[in-house]
């Protein structure tokens, strides 16, 4: 019998593998839990200390601080902008500094009196010498102060005239000329100066100035010499006083 020719050894066909389980660890296990106090950062994935720390506490107050000092810096250079706190100060002129030169103290001098005026009788030569009745009583006149209320804004010239007993009398004309004046007052007309009194007021201002002056009757005759009399420029003597009396009668 022939050899039954020999069989090929029969493939070997792998079993296959029987399905692998796939075995889930347990939750736990696949994120395991991070002690509290080390974290990794996912970006860099260098540990990251967490919780309980007092650094950021203490840069948060740092900044609370310092917001309330700015405010409080504001507020200040607010109300006054020239605080020395102030990094940028309103612009300050210069003062200006005004020197003075004293002089040297001048002596004061005393006023001088004023010129004394005398009566100087003009030559009456229009008048005769019968015609004189009155003359000016003593060698100079008075002075006095100006009494009422315009005080010493005041120059005048009074006086009187009176009878050879002292007694007053009115009516006579008394001609003041000179300064630019030339006017009459009547004897009787300022009654403060007695009851032949008169006055003529020359301005409001002190000052010395030249007249002449004469009495004359009530028509305008000469009864005196014209006499030259000068006024004072001083408050204290701002009233000139002119005192005429009788001394004779008319010769026939």
């Amino acid at each position: 019998m022939p050899l039954e020719a020999e069989s090929a050894p029969a493939e070997v066909v792998p079993e296959a593998n029987p399905t692998e389980r796939v075995v889930q660890p347990p939750e736990a296990d696949r994120f395991p839990q991070v002690p509290a106090e080390v974290a990794v950062s996912q970006r860099t994935g260098q540990p990251v200390r967490s919780g309980g720390g007092c650094v950021p506490n203490l840069v948060t107050l740092l900044f609370v601080a310092a917001t309330v000092g700015a405010i409080a810096l504001f507020a200040v250079i607010v109300q006054n902008p020239y605080s020395s706190l102030n990094p940028f100060p309103p612009f300050t002129p210069l003062p200006i500094i005004v020197t003075a030169t004293f002089l040297p103290p001048t002596a004061t001098l005393e006023p001088s009196p004023g010129p004394t005026a005398t009566f100087t009788p003009l030559p009456p030569e229009s008048i005769a010498a019968s015609s004189v009745q009155f003359v000016l009583q003593g060698d100079t006149p008075s002075f006095t102060a100006n009494t009422n209320d315009q005080g010493c804004n005041w120059l005048s010239i009074a006086g009187s005239v009176t009878d050879s007993a002292g007694a007053g009398l009115s009516g006579y004309r008394v001609k003041i000329a000179g300064a630019g004046r030339d006017e009459t007052v009547f004897s009787g007309s300022a009654s403060s100066y007695g009851v032949g009194g008169f006055e003529l007021v020359l301005g409001n201002i002190p000052a010395e100035q030249s007249y002449v002056v004469q009495l004359q009757t009530p028509q305008g005759e000469a009864v005196s010499a014209e006499y030259a009399v000068l006024t004072r420029a001083d408050c204290a003597a701002n009233v000139m006083i002119l005192r005429f009396v009788q001394v004779g009668v008319p010769q026939p």
